[in-house]
């Protein structure tokens, strides 16, 4: 049996029910980012919601955030892990770090370290089996390497997550050449391919957002 669609009826009902707080927080964040010209991409409340829920579900407390642009999907995952957790988040834009780095500390978030500059380089310089959860929401063409190197840096038991997995409802189609989204669709087809093939991941796309790649990592 199919899903119910989710009509925006639906997703207002979910979050005036659940996600009031992750939209209040998404209003007072994106204001401030895009008032310093940053784009408008990021997770939605009820996204923002089940990732909260997720991470206090599994009790995570050391997160790699791949992809910070300015700072919501960080903020939400250290208010989950709270005080004596840690989330560390990748950006590869110095005024994109900056924005975030202003946010957080507008939030009053003090367990985030941004670090700027490529993100595999610097997920290359991290030691293996240190994270409870990675996040992986950047560059398309890179997410297989994200992946890649996220296998080595979660422990035995985390979860890795691949945020648009249904790549704008194309995920399914043979895109063409000249579609503007080309480069990105054939990207997540082969990052989900990889991450449904794997025998390290015991994995699904949970359908909301965007969709999430999800997998318990089995060592």
């Amino acid at each position: 049996m199919k899903g119910t669609p989710l009509t925006e009826e639906i997703y207002e009902y979910i979050v005036q029910h659940f996600a009031l707080d992750e939209r209040a927080l998404l209003g007072r964040m994106s204001a401030r980012a895009e008032k310093a010209g940053i784009p408008m991409i990021m997770i939605g409340e009820d996204q923002a919601k089940f990732i909260a829920f997720f991470l206090r579900a599994i009790g995570a407390k050391r997160v790699l955030d791949v992809g910070t642009l300015f700072g919501y999907s960080a903020a939400i995952m250290a208010r989950s892990v709270g005080d004596s957790g840690e989330v560390v988040s990748l950006e590869y834009s110095e005024l994109h770090a900056k924005v975030a780095k202003d946010n957080l500390a507008q939030e009053g978030i003090k367990n985030v370290s941004v670090e700027v500059g490529p993100a595999l380089e610097a997920m290359k310089r991290m030691p293996g089996n240190t994270f409870d959860f990675i996040l992986i929401d950047a560059d398309k063409p890179n997410y297989i390497n994200y992946l890649r190197e996220a296998l080595r840096l979660i422990r035995n038991g985390g979860v890795i997550a691949g945020d648009n997995a249904i790549a704008w409802g194309k995920v399914a189609q043979q895109v063409e050449p000249d579609d503007p989204d080309y480069a990105s669709v054939t990207a997540i087809q082969a990052f989900n391919e990889e991450f449904a093939r794997e025998k390290k991941l015991f994995g699904i796309i949970i359908p909301i957002g965007d969709g999430m790649a999800m997998g318990v990592v089995q060592k």
